[in-house]
């Protein structure tokens, strides 16, 4: 598996669970709970020990985890579509130092996924 296909993996792993939590924002309560922001029907989502657990928790809901996504893909994209213009011989200095940029960006994103199993240490930036 290479660096792209594993954040590949990873960010469908991320859509599939945030998906599957709900599709509206979360806000955290003084009470340390966390409900789902809407005005007809709150509906509780969970119980923190304190207001910074559940502050952080319902900064990174599932509605969040969606836009970071679709973003990290946008990266992802930006960097195979001028892997391949170099691929076609299109190489000046100027787009290979761009693509080593690029690489690290993808470097930096894949250390939110260093403890999964497959994650290669020669990734690291």
């Amino acid at each position: 598996m290479d660096l792209v296909e594993f954040l590949r993996a990873r960010l469908a792993r991320d859509e599939q669970i945030a998906r599957a939590c709900s599709g509206i924002p979360w806000k955290a309560t003084p009470s340390g709970t966390i409900h789902t922001d809407t005005q007809d029907d709150p509906a509780y989502v969970a119980s923190a020990e304190n207001e910074a657990y559940s502050e952080h928790i319902a900064r990174h809901d599932p509605s969040r985890t969606l836009d970071e996504v679709a973003a990290t893909r946008q990266i992802i994209d930006d960097y195979e579509k001028q892997a391949w213009i170099l691929d076609q011989g299109h190489r000046t200095p100027e787009l290979e130092a761009a693509q080593a940029v690029r690489e690290t960006v993808l470097r930096c994103l894949a250390l939110t996924y260093a403890s999964h199993p497959a994650y290669r240490d020669d990734w690291r930036p």
